[in-house]
């Protein structure tokens, strides 16, 4: 079956969604698919990564890749990471399906916050274009994703009006995201683009005041260094599940979510995850701690802190039930439905 894999934002991003376009890619060819990437010249602020590795990687794997300002993607199926209005610069000419990755599709208190006010939105993101991305879908949304032939929610909490929804999660290789044993010293990681969104700014500030409290910690953030946490540089998946596992508690105060991947990752690291209680992390039916404001990602990281110190069992218990019960998003679980779904659509 040739299939194609289409993503607006091009690869040199490698955010979340662009990962797992890798990932699948990888594994059709695997299971004997003929299979394209096309991706647009767009890409997030921030995080950057030699295309050419990429480019060369897909090359090897015998995957096809295309990034241009428009396409005309023939397949038997397409699968489109939904952006509104802006798919159809791919001109899909075969059966397609939008699948929803982006946490700017649903409406949440923050995101209206954000949204609603110009110089938050500015400050927050650095462009308008988030808002106009934002009304887009929360307006003509389901009136565009009836133009595809499917739809595919990360999560069942996701509410779409579509005549064909697929509630597929994203998944996590467990064999390479697993424990490798933790640090000596106490460590705090995030893991993701230094965005508000992704609740960057309260990790900052929660290690900041818990770096004040005196306690040995250390902080470490995926990419740059921001005081007082060290920056690790872009990793691959080898080196992230490293720093996962190294870790003593990962840092998730994620504002808007579709599926936590960074939250499933850690977990199958055994490593204990703070997060936010937005529907998309609830729903992920994982042993996570919730905190809502810096004062309890604090409090969180803290009481962690002493059970690893005081009650060492205690510890590793919890851990071991992250690991144990995110099992269920393992790629052997998940992927066969999503290379289902592109067989039934086609």
């Amino acid at each position: 079956m040739k299939i194609a894999l289409a993503t607006p934002i091009s690869l040199s991003s490698y955010g979340g969604a662009e990962r797992k376009i890798v990932e699948a890619a990888e594994m059709l060819v695997r299971k004997g698919h003929e299979v394209g990437i096309y991706t647009l010249p767009y890409s997030h602020p921030g995080r950057k990564i030699k295309i050419e590795k990429v480019i060369s990687a897909l090359k090897y794997m015998g995957v096809d890749y295309y990034e241009a300002k428009r396409h005309k993607v023939v397949a038997d199926v397409a699968y489109m990471v939904y952006t509104p209005l802006v798919w159809r610069k791919f001109n899909p000419r075969c059966p397609a399906i939008s699948g929803l990755h982006s946490p700017l599709l649903f409406a949440t208190n923050d995101s209206l916050i954000t949204f609603t006010n110009p110089l938050l939105t500015t400050k927050r993101y650095g462009s308008l274009k988030y808002m106009v991305t934002f009304w887009l879908s929360n307006t003509i949304k389901n009136l565009d994703l009836a133009r595809f032939n499917a739809v595919r929610a990360l999560n069942k909490v996701t509410k779409v009006k579509h005549r064909r929804v697929y509630y597929i999660p994203d998944w996590v290789n467990t064999k390479v995201f697993r424990p490798l044993g933790k640090d000596d010293s106490f460590t705090v990681f995030y893991s993701g683009r230094h965005h508000w969104e992704k609740g960057f700014d309260v990790f900052l500030n929660v290690t900041t005041k818990l770096k004040k409290s005196g306690f040995e910690m250390r902080f470490i953030c995926t990419g740059a260094s921001a005081e007082p946490a060290e920056g690790t540089g872009f990793l691959d998946d080898y080196k992230l599940a490293e720093a996962y596992s190294r870790s003593h508690v990962v840092l998730y105060p994620s504002k808007m979510d579709t599926f936590g991947g960074v939250i499933a990752e850690a977990a199958a690291c055994g490593t204990p995850v703070v997060t936010t209680s937005i529907p998309a992390h609830v729903s992920m039916g994982l042993p996570l701690i919730y905190a809502h404001s810096a004062k309890q990602f604090v409090g969180a990281v803290m009481q962690i802190h002493k059970m690893w110190t005081e009650q060492p069992s205690e510890y590793n218990k919890l851990a071991q039930r992250h690991r144990e019960q995110v099992l269920r998003y393992d790629v052997a679980e998940v992927f066969p439905k999503f290379e289902r779904m592109l067989k039934e659509v086609a």
